[in-house]
């Protein structure tokens, strides 16, 4: 479960005109705080308090607010927070964990506050004020729940995605970041976009382990990538097999899963957007994350065709196909993949299979053209024909780190791309 230490010491209470506790709010920036409008609909035309767990008390108006979202932005001009929340527009996952901290009403809460735990029970896509509702694991939902109204709602990368909302209601629900943040933009407040929903997340991290030049090149050419694609879009493509093995259940529990495994989802899109770089450099397609392409011109056929001497040189059409695994062995998940595909009969030629995963090992020993010939690629056929075995056939096998090893002490542009392209012609041969 997510911990709420840092939201903690950004949360406030929300005191009435009277001084009496109404609900919780949040900084969001320095002097801004986020809460629910109805908190502080009674008196939003006035002046009014809030107060943390020491005491301190600031005063505080109602800068903006949004009927159809139930928020209010709270200014306050005397004090300055040094603790302030990451907001994040990411999408809502069903059964994914929350966390939150605010003030129940009551009198140890009011005075303390407390932290709340469950789990996203449902989202409403209708029009409708809150669009979240959440389950608090065996919590009974009683009215003292009304305290917690304006909390923020932390998922477990320690973002707030939503706001918790509790007037009058069944259910303990929220109203998402996402679906607030055209009134959040219009008051200049700063929000993540989601993980899945852009690249430019993870351009910073791209090629960091690497120096200039190639660091360099590298990053702008990810930020091209960035334009283009979306790990969303590449999740959406690949539905199951964003992993190997290929995961059970949807998509969206398995975006929920990789959300959860926040090592393992970093290195997976960090990972993406590094090998789509590489394709780029090449100037390949990858609309279609299916189906990757790459050229590579004027490559030497001779050696790949038994018994031709004379050199022969043409471009060759190399389909990319790019996995990523939790396990350790690289190559035992590469040949169980492969003679797999050869089983289904799915295996055809140029083709060059990329593989990767956040352990640290992972591809650091380089598979042999020996070990190529441990794998057998298609010992399939008609059943009267017995043993059938290919004796040839254009298909590499790569891990990523060995392919980003032989390329990132390239010192220029066109350094880059020959070595691509000689990696690549290597790895079919």
């Amino acid at each position: 479960m997510t911990e709420t230490n840092h939201l903690t010491i950004c949360t406030w209470k929300v005191l009435n005109s009277e001084s009496i506790p109404e609900g919780t709010a949040f900084f969001i920036s320095e002097n801004l705080l986020l809460t629910s409008l109805h908190v502080v609909e009674d008196f939003a035309d006035q002046t009014f308090y809030i107060e943390n767990r020491e005491n301190a008390k600031f005063k505080v108006t109602v800068k903006d607010s949004c009927k159809i979202n139930d928020l209010a932005i709270l200014i306050t001009e005397e004090f300055n927070s040094e603790n302030i929340v990451i907001l994040c527009d990411e999408d809502p996952l069903i059964s994914a964990e929350w966390s939150s901290f605010g003030f129940p009403a009551t009198v140890d809460g009011s005075k303390v506050g407390s932290k709340i735990a469950g789990t996203i029970f449902n989202k409403i896509d209708i029009e409708h004020t809150h669009d979240i509702v959440l389950e608090t694991n065996g919590i009974a939902l009683l009215k003292e729940f009304r305290g917690f109204s304006g909390s923020g709602v932390l998922n477990c990368n320690q973002y707030v995605t939503a706001v918790l909302r509790y007037k009058d209601v069944n259910h303990l629900c929220s109203v998402s970041i996402k679906k607030a943040k055209d009134f959040l933009i219009r008051n200049n407040v700063a929000i993540k976009n989601d993980e899945l929903g852009d690249f430019t997340n993870y351009v910073s991290a791209a090629f960091d382990y690497t120096s200039d030049p190639f660091k360099g090149l590298g990053q702008a050419q990810a930020k091209a990538v960035a334009k283009k694609t979306s790990p969303q879009n590449i999740a959406v493509g690949l539905g199951g097999k964003l992993m190997v093995p290929e995961r059970s259940g949807t998509l969206q529990q398995i975006i929920g899963y990789l959300k959860s495994q926040t090592v393992i989802n970093q290195e997976l899109w960090r990972a993406w957007l590094e090998f789509l770089t590489y394709v780029q450099f090449l100037k390949g397609e990858y609309s279609n994350i299916n189906a990757i392409c790459i050229s590579l011109p004027k490559t030497e056929v001779s050696k790949l065709i038994p018994g031709v001497e004379t050199p022969i040189t043409q471009d060759i059409n190399l389909t990319l196909q790019f996995y990523f695994t939790e396990e350790k062995v690289y190559f035992d998940i590469a040949k169980e993949y492969i003679l797999e595909k050869s089983f289904a009969g799915t295996l055809q030629n140029n083709q060059c299979h990329i593989f990767h995963s956040h352990n640290t090992m992972f591809g650091l020993n380089v598979i042999s053209a020996e070990d190529k010939k441990k794998i057998v690629f298609n010992i399939a056929g008609p059943p009267d024909a017995g043993l059938n075995i290919a004796e040839s056939i254009y298909c590499g096998i790569l891990s990523f780190t060995e392919l980003s090893r032989k390329v990132t002490s390239s010192q220029s542009l066109e350094d880059i791309t020959d070595n691509l392209t000689k990696i690549f012609t290597d790895a079919i041969s």
